[in-house]
């Protein structure tokens, strides 16, 4: 069975990145979601194990010693995490799955030479960004320049990825990030024979 392809997600904090990502899932009910660490506080409406696994300093740092991690950074003084079994179980079942990584996290996989779909969503201005994070009302003001100040340099990386879009509005950018999925499914390098017949021609056609 051929593994699924991993679809990773990033962008600065007050961008949409979570509502882009629940949407997608409720578009590809068979999405997989490799469901990250952090040791934060939980937020309203946010559920265990389902947004995020919360977990403590110690049990992160533990974690750490390890190797739990395929990555893992420490952002604003909270860490965050994606397990190896949580990404790799999923893919090699066939699935597609869906790694919701911060731009530190993508660093780290990008050294790792992680194979993936590499994607970027950034805000239609800073200006935008920071009414975002203040219309959420969980930070404080000195908080939410930090996250700004932070989300001015993960623009700058922008190369790191495959694909950027501008999260003007979130229904459309669901359906570029649905679109490039797609279209990396019908890439050469990814076609399977549907028939004995034609992965003749195929092996024949090799240099």
């Amino acid at each position: 069975m051929p593994e699924g392809f991993a679809l990773i997600l990033s962008a600065p904090s007050g961008t949409g990145k979570t509502t882009t990502c629940k949407l997608l899932r409720e578009e590809l009910p068979d999405l997989k979601f490799a469901v990250s660490h952090t040791t934060r506080e939980i937020r309203n409406g946010e559920k265990d194990g389902e947004d995020y696994i919360f977990v403590s300093k110690k049990e992160f740092e533990d974690k750490i010693e390890n190797n739990g991690f395929l990555e893992w950074a420490q952002v604003h003084s909270f860490y965050y995490g994606t397990s190896l079994e949580s990404a790799d179980a999923t893919l090699k079942s066939g699935h597609d799955t869906l790694l919701e990584l911060d731009v530190q996290g993508v660093e780290s996989l990008r050294k790792m030479e992680y194979q993936g779909i590499y994607i970027l969503i950034l805000p239609p201005s800073i200006a935008e960004m920071e009414a975002r994070l203040n219309k959420r009302g969980t930070d404080s003001k000195d908080r939410i320049q930090q996250r700004v100040e932070t989300g001015k340099e993960e623009i700058k990386k922008y190369k790191m990825y495959d694909y950027v879009i501008t999260n003007h509005v979130v229904k459309d950018t669901v359906n570029a990030v649905l679109s490039i999925l797609q279209a990396e499914k019908f890439k050469a390098c990814q076609y399977r024979p549907t028939s004995p017949d034609i992965e003749v021609l195929l092996k024949d056609g090799v240099d």
